[in-house]
């Protein structure tokens, strides 16, 4: 209880110091633009989804501490490194015009091969997914490439702006070698603040697209939240994605509960080659913000996916389940319905034209408890 009572502190004063000194301040353009998204709030001058999702209150938290207390469990983090491999970089060098290549690289984090291009998703190499690197969620593994030794990345996606998925660091290190940010509304300003030039970020609404070569590129509804510091709880966007060529069509959850919308995106744009589900970090207490692994798998038959990819989990101790829980369910889940579902070790290439050939080797089972 100790330890948890000062992680939160520590969590607290980082997001109040470095949050707010980093947080971006919008322009009369930025605040019209806001207004005519219809996911915007003239009342309370914030974002918002379709359904009332639950609002985090001192009662919420309450009942967070007592969960964390009383049912944590004991392998929420694993007792000895999870396994990996190293990146096979030249996998993802040239060639590939008409195929489709990923690699899990932690959490939400993917190195996606599409259209003979390069892109990555929510990217985040820090060791911890906190305002400060001296307290919060520590990643279980090494990241299964030095973030400088990446490929050439013609794109950066971002889902929304939690520090598991939008992180400074990482940013630091990319803004000067990626030429395009497609962001949801409001991250512009932020990643400005950070040093992005303005003419390499594209910022969606809901259901608007664009194109980079022959890569489409559609920011689609989630049911999520947004936040970065203490004053400005859902300032900016949160977005799933459709990514997508003439050849290929992948979808991209981003972080969400479950909610009607799966369908419509499935309906105008599936089926999906892949669809990368978020499943893990979940729990009752917030099921309307992040989608127990049930709920995964109804979504990923919403989007029309052929094969499900399960990603938020492995990587960060963000919930009480076990950190095997989410692998754990969603196969089985997903086995009793002939689902077809990926979960390659981190850094792991798949390669689509050979999909055939992949092999599932649940390698999360060696590395986790014997209770398994």
């Amino acid at each position: 209880m100790k330890t948890t009572i000062v992680t939160v502190v520590a969590l607290a004063v980082g997001v109040f110091m470095i949050g707010g000194m980093r947080s971006a301040r919008y322009s009369e353009e930025d605040v019209e633009r806001f207004q005519a998204s219809p996911q915007f709030s003239e009342t309370d001058k914030k974002f918002r989804n379709k359904a009332e999702i639950h609002k985090q209150g001192v009662g919420q938290i309450w009942d967070t501490l007592k969960e964390y207390v009383l049912n944590k469990d004991k392998d929420a983090f694993p007792a000895e490194g999870i396994r990996t491999q190293m990146l096979a970089i030249d996998d993802f060098s040239e060639g590939g015009q008409g195929d489709i290549l990923f690699s899990r690289l932690g959490h939400s984090t993917l190195l996606i091969r599409l259209g003979g291009r390069n892109w990555l998703t929510d990217p985040v190499f820090s060791k911890r997914a906190s305002p400060v690197q001296w307290a919060g969620p520590k990643r279980f593994h090494e990241v299964p490439v030095d973030i400088d030794q990446l490929p050439d990345i013609d794109g950066v996606i971002i889902s929304h702006n939690h520090y598991d998925h939008l992180d400074y660091g990482s940013i630091q290190q990319l803004k000067d070698r990626v030429p395009h940010f497609l962001v949801p509304l409001g991250i512009a300003r932020t990643l400005q603040s950070w040093g992005v030039a303005k003419e390499k970020i594209i910022e969606l609404d809901w259901w608007q697209k664009t194109r980079v070569g022959d890569v489409e590129f559609i920011a689609t509804p989630a049911q999520h939240f947004s936040g970065r510091g203490l004053f400005d709880s859902d300032k900016t966007l949160w977005n799933s994605w459709v990514i997508r060529n003439p050849e290929h069509s992948i979808y991209f959850s981003g972080d969400t509960g479950y909610f009607p919308g799966f369908k419509k995106i499935g309906e105008r744009y599936g089926p999906f080659d892949y669809a990368f589900m978020e499943c893990g970090a979940y729990n009752k207490l917030w099921a309307d913000i992040h989608m127990m692994p049930e709920e995964t798998l109804q979504a990923f038959k919403d989007v029309k996916g052929k094969v499900l990819v399960p990603i938020h989990n492995g990587t960060f101790d963000l919930a009480m389940h076990a950190w095997f829980d989410p692998m754990k369910r969603i196969t089985a889940l997903a086995k009793k319905e002939n689902i077809q579902t990926l979960l390659p070790v981190i850094g792991e290439t798949v390669r689509h034209s050979q999909l055939s050939n992949t092999k599932e080797t649940n390698w999360w089972k060696a590395s986790a408890s014997s209770t398994l």
